[in-house]
């Protein structure tokens, strides 16, 4: 894949792991203590998932993004 489409699949991957967070704090809100905590442990192993078995390809096809991924991060707060 070209570097346009590993960085639109580092932009999906982030996304997604970003709208299964915010769904952790309605799960706490209407979930029981335990019912909340067998859900936030899948929702930790679906955002590792992923990161796994897509970020982790992408950057090891695409090394330099890693650099890239992290200055955004840190000047934008975001990958753009």
């Amino acid at each position: 894949m070209d570097d346009k489409v590993a960085r639109h699949v580092v932009r999906a991957v982030f996304r997604s792991g970003s709208e299964l967070e915010r769904l952790l704090g309605l799960l706490k809100e209407h979930c029981s203590p335990d019912e909340y905590k067998t859900y936030a442990r899948a929702i930790a192993s679906a955002i590792d998932g992923i990161n796994s078995e897509l970020l982790n390809r992408v950057l090891s096809s695409h090394p330099q993004l890693a650099g890239e991924i992290e200055a955004d991060i840190a000047k934008f707060g975001r990958f753009l």
